[in-house]
């Protein structure tokens, strides 16, 4: 199983060092979702074209913020700059996102996604398409030259996770504990086909496991209001956020860690949510 770093940095400089600190440290790879802070596809591009031999991803992408030919071209782009390095991860946002920060419909996600998808990987991969669904029309194409990208999804029910295995290279998950990506995520994903499973899991080294529990709680409060992360909290039994992040000394977070590799997962990418002290000795771990 391989370790990589989930990392989500409010400036460039500090994602090109921690991608170079995961590159020397071993690390397989360096991934950024698409939050609050710098945009990802500007920082992956210039994080890959500073920082070799290690792969890049985005952890994800919402399909609601571009239209796929503009997510194609960055894409495409970005996988110019690394030499084939990045996997592009993509999926659904949530519904207090789009209707109540972007105000824009909600309406059949999945059906609305397998029309992007439509139009995407065709601009992916032939670098031009023609199709007029219900939800995604585009006639258009791009010049960029070089690899595509690989294609990941970040599916966590039933029917996404096989289309995941059906049309891309895995699922990448969050707050996804060890059992349901066993008896869950990697039963469903093998029926559309298989695939690989990145699993992102939040780590803390400490030696006051209840302070960093209740830290924790209050950081990622947001997660058990959502549908999608409650169900597969539900399936996990855990009760509140904390309980799907590894708190502990070192042995018990590297004993989190191989929990999910007995599971099935291909690729942890941890993100370190602690105290700057805190962090030094996960890093530590991990080198």
């Amino acid at each position: 199983m391989d370790i990589s770093l989930f990392d989500s940095p409010t400036n460039v400089s500090e994602a090109v060092a921690n991608a170079e600190r995961a590159r020397a440290a071993g690390m397989k790879g360096y991934w950024a979702p698409q939050v609050m802070n710098a945009d990802t596809m500007v920082t992956l591009g210039v994080v890959a074209s500073q920082v070799p031999d290690i792969r890049f991803g985005t952890s994800v992408m919402a399909m609601q913020t571009m239209m796929p030919q503009t997510m194609a071209q960055q894409a495409r782009t970005v996988n110019q700059i690394s030499d084939g390095r990045l996997t592009l991860g993509i999926g659904v946002n949530h519904k207090p996102v789009v209707e109540g920060m972007w105000g824009l419909p909600f309406n059949k996600p999945y059906s609305r996604f397998v029309e992007y998808l439509d139009a995407l990987v065709p601009l992916m991969t032939d670098q031009k398409v023609s199709v007029s669904g219900e939800f995604v029309t585009q006639h258009s194409q791009i010049n960029v030259p070089g690899e595509a990208p690989s294609l990941m999804f970040a599916a966590l029910g039933p029917k996404m996770l096989k289309l995941a295995g059906e049309r891309s290279e895995g699922t990448i998950t969050w707050m996804t504990g060890p059992n349901t990506i066993r008896d869950h995520i990697r039963p469903n994903l093998d029926e559309g086909g298989g695939g690989r499973v990145v699993a992102g899991v939040g780590i803390m080294v400490t030696d006051d496991p209840e302070k960093g529990k209740a830290w924790a709680n209050k950081a990622l409060a947001i997660y058990p209001t959502l549908p999608s992360y409650r169900a597969v909290m539900d399936r996990e039994g855990a009760t509140e956020a904390s309980d799907l992040v590894l708190i502990g000394s070192k042995a018990e977070v590297q004993a989190g860690i191989d929990a999910y590799q007995a599971a099935g997962t291909d690729e942890v990418a941890i993100n370190m949510i602690g105290s700057p002290e805190q962090n030094e000795e996960a890093w530590e771990l991990f080198a």
